[in-house]
Formats: C-alpha cells, structure tokens, sequence
C-alpha cells in the first residue's frame, strides 16, 4: 500500500479516544458522527438494560443505528469502582460527552473540573436542554419539551391554514438531531483550538437554544412592531397527493411560469418579487388549478426542467423504492440477526476518503457486557 493510499483510508479522527455518558439520542448522534470519522468511542451505559434506545430485547435497531461504531460497558456510576474505571478510561481521552441534568457528573466526580486537573487537554461536552445555567437548567428535557419551549412548535403552528388549530404531534426528534450536530461541531473547533493552544475546552450545548436557531425570523419579529407574515412555503395538490415547490428568486418565478405555460403571471402586480410572498395563497391555487391532472412525479419533472425547486413528498420507505437513480447511500450493517441492515450513510464525504465517513461496526449488546460491536460495511455510493 503506497503512502497516498494509506493517508486516504484513515479517517480523519483516528486516534482520538472518546468517552460517552450519554443516552436516547442527542448525546449517541453527536459520538456516532465522532465514530464515523474514526474517533474511539466508548459509551458509559448503566448496568439496568442500558440506553432507553435499546428497547425490551436489549439490541434494538434504533440503538444499532445511533451507536454503530462505539465500544461499550456496563458502568454503575453510583459506585465508587465504577467511578473509578470511568476516571481511568478518561486518562487516556482526548473527548468526553454527557447528557445529564446538570450537577449529576458533579456529584460523581466526573465533572470538567474534576477531571481536568489530570487531564488539561481533555474536551468535555455536556449537552441538557437548558443549558448548564439559568433558571431552568434543573428541568429535565426531551426534544419535544425543546420544540415547545423554544417557540419552534407555535412558529410552525402559526404558519398552517389554520394558526388556531392545536400544536402538532412530534414524531421527529429534531431537537435531538440538531443539537447533537451542533455538539458534534462545537468539539472539532475544540479539538482544532486544543491543537494551537495545547489546552482542552469545556462545552456547554442545550437543546432549547439550538432549536432558537431553527426560527430567526420569528425571533427577529418578536422584538420589532411589525413581524413579518410566517408561512410562505406550502403543499401543492396534485393528482395523486402533494409536492413542495419553493419560489423564492426572481429566477425561480420566471421558472414557474414557464412550467405553468403562464408568462403572463411576469406582468401580475401581485406576484412581483416584494408582493408576492404575501399572495402566496393565490399562486398556490394558480399552480393547483394547472397541477389538478398530473401526478406528483410529472409536477415535479415538469418543472425541474423550468429551474423550479420542486419535490414529491416521500414516505421513509419512498427513499428505499422512488427512483433508484436518486442519491441515497446506505451503510450495510451487520447486527448479529438474520440479513443486513441497512442505515443511511453520513450526509457528508471527503474527497481524499475512499469511502464517506461512517460506521464500520454495528451497535450490538448482550449480557450486559462490554464489547466491541459487530462490523459492518458499507454498500452503495
């Protein structure tokens, strides 16, 4: 193996040793990105069937996907040896990653403090849905309570046909997602920073204020007299369901209008580009009237062709069976049951990889012991 060959099947974070007092899933995302990109992740779980994700049968594939690639033990914090061994494991680190509430690690003696005074370049992550101060750092959190309190949910209830109907169900954790790529984010600056500075950094991510992020407008509008209207982008019906389409430039709207076979439209004072957000409900049934015969992939062929940003909307399943020409690379993965499993692969990928970053062993754990989790390989591109 030549020298170029050998520097593009490393990965980036090989050798940077990671440890994990986290569980469910804004902790697991942030160190399964860390894994993916090589980083020696060994995960804390308690002795009591471990993380909440790994369900009754204990190797839940909910589990395997958020924490494939790590190594983990059974670790009884309460006890003063297995504080211990934790300490130890922690000598050696160059990363460590919790999602107590705040004062818990403290309490154990496995707080930043604590552990920096041997270990001065360590880089210590706590994620909660708070913060680490303020006046509700002691309430507990999960993604939906994120979603609630950070004005998320009443934004994008606000933006429905009707503002007035009750909040939505949450059945995707997004609040958990964003906050553990902002986690994960927030320890490769650190790492960088450590690498000039030669000392480590103490992180304090929440939940609530990474979902803030996802709502600058409404934040922005909150503070000034006159809020700008929410709401700009929504369904089109077509024949058989719905597509998105979002006319957001000039160019975007010259698109339409070709797809639509209705120049016209240029020459309409309501949709000129500082009307036209306000008269979205009238181009939307324009579109609809236009969309009433053809189906969603015709819609959507139809005016990608014109430069329009257009999609179907798809069920998880479509991603498997819709149109196998789109890009959606998956990881194979094998867990230890019949067949393979099948995870999507990392949203990202480096040109001087021979593969995108990703895991290579799935998340398996029987026995309550530790081990090293199965391998996995990676399929598709």
């Amino acid at each position: 193996m030549s020298d170029t060959d050998r520097v593009r099947r490393q990965k980036p974070l090989e050798g940077i040793k990671v440890i994990e007092c986290s569980a469910v899933y804004a902790g697991p995302i942030c160190t399964r990105m860390l894994a993916d990109c090589g980083a020696d992740v060994i995960k804390i779980e308690t002795p009591k069937g471990g993380d909440q994700t790994r369900g009754p049968t204990g190797d839940s594939r909910v589990f395997a996907h958020f924490n494939a690639g790590k190594r983990s033990i059974a670790v009884n914090l309460a006890n003063a040896d297995g504080r211990d061994l934790v300490m130890r494991l922690t000598e050696q680190a160059d990363v460590f990653v919790e999602n107590y509430r705040p004062g818990v690690m403290r309490k154990y003696g496995l707080d930043y403090e604590h552990l920096k005074a041997d270990r001065p370049g360590l880089i210590y992550c706590s994620i909660s849905g708070f913060g680490q101060t303020g006046p509700y750092a002691q309430h507990g959190a999960y993604a939906p309570i994120a979603h609630a309190s950070s004005g998320y949910d009443v934004a994008h209830m606000r933006a429905q046909a009707d503002p007035d109907a009750p909040p939505q169900r949450a059945p995707v954790m997004i609040a958990d997602m964003l906050t553990g790529a902002y986690a994960f984010g927030a320890i490769q600056t650190a790492l960088l920073g450590r690498a000039q500075s030669g000392v480590g950094d103490y992180i304090d991510v929440s939940m609530q204020e990474s979902m803030m992020m996802l709502i600058p407008g409404q934040i922005q509008g909150a503070q000034t007299e006159d809020p700008p209207r929410a709401g700009g982008f929504r369904p089109v019906r077509v024949r058989d369901g719905y597509v998105m389409a979002c006319i957001v430039s000039d160019r975007n709207f010259e698109g339409l209008c070709r797809g639509l076979e209705r120049m016209d439209l240029l020459e309409d004072e309501r949709f000129e580009r500082s009307a036209r957000f306000l008269n979205m409900d009238v181009l939307v049934a324009i579109m609809e009237d236009w969309a009433k015969d053809l189906t969603a992939d015709e819609v959507e062929a139809r005016l990608n062709a014109t430069g329009v940003p257009v999609s179907r909307y798809n069920a998880a399943d479509d991603l498997f069976t819709h149109r196998p020409g789109c890009r959606t690379r998956l990881v194979s993965a094998d867990d230890g049951r019949p067949g393979r499993l099948p995870h999507p692969a990392d949203a990202v990928s480096y040109e001087k990889q021979r593969q995108p970053c990703g895991f290579e062993r799935a998340g398996t754990w029987r026995a309550h012991r530790p081990h090293h989790h199965r391998r996995a390989r990676h399929d598709g591109g």
